[in-house]
């Protein structure tokens, strides 16, 4: 292990870690270092009421908290940084710590070096959560004890706190935690896609797809690597592990999994086992056969009995935020996408109804190129509403459709329940970050869902909505 990431190293040489941003992983590293009986600083611009409670947590547990501005000596006696995803790489506290030579990893990184069992990682531009939920749940049907963590919801840190010893760890990783983790090597990774997405951070599609494949810069042929049809490595680089494709068709190599007329099929090797029939696969949809079959690779090096990938992929009950449905008002079926950040995940969506839709979009624009659906769009989308700060950009790219702007998320639902006049489906499906209006997609989904319930209820009382 790295020393720098060694958390008895640390606490024996008594060394201090600063950790840069208060959210979910930010919370998670102090946690797992304080436990570890590792001095900690945490530093945040601004506590909002939501997180104060923690915050002040963490200070009875002997954490130092600074909130406010940064300047460098912040970093005084700082052995390592650990930085959150939302940090840019260009914040002035990081130039600081590159000067002192200062160490900085993500919390994942660190997380990852206190596991001392088989890691499985998961990344890719759309269909992670889902994989590395399912993936955790192959090997739970498996009887191992699987555990998804990491960008998927809890940090990888606080599931290493709070899991038992042994525990099999799926962990759904993003380009910006892999920016900082360079010693990183899971036994089983997987990439499952790269399509254009956060070119607002990475600055260019060549840059973000190097962050992806940094994943497998560090294993060796003890490992295995799972790649969707469409990824290739960028020139020169030739991955050392073990790899394993998954395709709706054979998509050839030693290893793969693919459908054969009806069958899920997964081969390694000489052998090649059927595991079920395509329509028996508990989740609908050409992306989530694609999700199977990544989970079905990634875990097959754990999972010699073929009959628990069976069971697994029958009974898999799916993940809050995708395709989720969220009630119906007046004959009017409502659906939560909100976890479809980006323009390929909405694109999936939009494939996934057969009648056109009223599609609520919009949200915080991460560079995506939504000319690029517009024809979809035209064809799957009877009527627009629009919200947040994309909505003019969105009209631009889509002026084929009727449209309308929302005034806030509230209203948007209304407008939306309005223009399906009576029947066929409401769709959630941003195509981009929450930010500007919510702390996230899953905050952004649950008021959704509340304002459908709200709705109901009004609907049921007789009531105008």
């Amino acid at each position: 292990m790295e020393a720098v990431l060694d958390i008895s190293e640390l606490r024996r040489r008594g060394r201090r870690v600063c950790i840069l941003g208060f959210g979910r992983s930010g919370l998670g590293a102090a946690r797992l270092l304080l436990a570890g009986g590792v001095a900690v600083r945490l530093l945040e611009r601004e506590v909002d009421d939501v997180r104060r409670a923690a915050w002040e947590r963490l200070g009875q547990q002997g954490a130092q908290l600074r909130a406010g501005p940064h300047d460098a000596e912040a970093l005084e006696g700082a052995a390592l940084l650990i930085r959150s995803p939302g940090v840019p790489a260009d914040a002035p506290i990081l130039e600081a710590a590159r000067e002192r030579r200062i160490p900085i990893r993500a919390e994942l990184a660190l997380a990852a070096a206190q596991i001392h069992t088989p890691l499985l990682a998961v990344t890719g531009t759309n269909g992670k959560s889902t994989t590395t939920a399912w993936a955790a749940h192959l090997l739970r049907r498996a009887g191992l004890p699987g555990v998804a963590a990491g960008n998927i919801g809890r940090s990888l840190s606080q599931a290493v706190l709070e899991e038992p010893e042994g525990a099999i760890f799926v962990a759904e990783i993003s380009s910006f935690q892999l920016e900082d983790c360079p010693e990183l090597r899971p036994h089983s990774a997987a990439i499952l896609n790269i399509a254009p997405d956060h070119l607002d951070r990475h600055g260019s599609l060549e840059a973000y797809r190097a962050s992806k494949w940094s994943l497998a810069r560090n294993q060796t042929g003890d490992d295995w690597l799972v790649l969707g049809e469409s990824v290739r490595p960028p020139a020169g680089l030739q991955p050392a592990a073990r790899v394993a494709r998954f395709a709706h068709e054979d998509p050839g190599g030693a290893c793969a999994a693919f459908v054969a007329g009806e069958q899920l099929v997964y081969r390694e090797g000489q052998h090649a086992a059927a595991l079920i029939e395509r329509r028996a696969l508990s989740l609908p949809g050409p992306h989530n056969l694609a999700n199977a079959l990544a989970a079905v690779c990634l875990v097959a090096p754990l999972v010699k009995e073929r009959r628990a990938l069976a069971r697994g992929l029958r009974d898999f009950p799916g993940l809050p935020h995708r395709l989720e449905p969220a009630g119906e008002v007046g004959g009017v079926r409502f659906v939560n996408d909100s976890k479809a950040t980006n323009v390929e995940s909405l694109r999936v969506a939009l494939q996934s109804f057969p009648e056109p839709v009223v599609l609520i979009a919009g949200g915080l624009d991460k560079g995506g190129q939504f000319e690029a659906i517009g024809d979809l769009v035209a064809e799957r989308v009877r009527h627009l509403v629009l919200v947040g700060a994309a909505a003019e950009r969105l009209r631009r790219a889509w002026p084929n459709v009727p449209a309308q702007r929302a005034e806030d998320f509230r209203d948007a639902v209304r407008r939306a329940l309005a223009a399906a006049d009576g029947s066929g489906v409401v769709l959630l499906s941003p195509g981009c970050a929450s930010f500007d209006l919510f702390r996230d997609y899953e905050e952004r989904g649950a008021v959704f869902k509340a304002l459908v319930a709200e709705l109901a209820g009004a609907g049921a009382r007789g009531e105008t909505a």
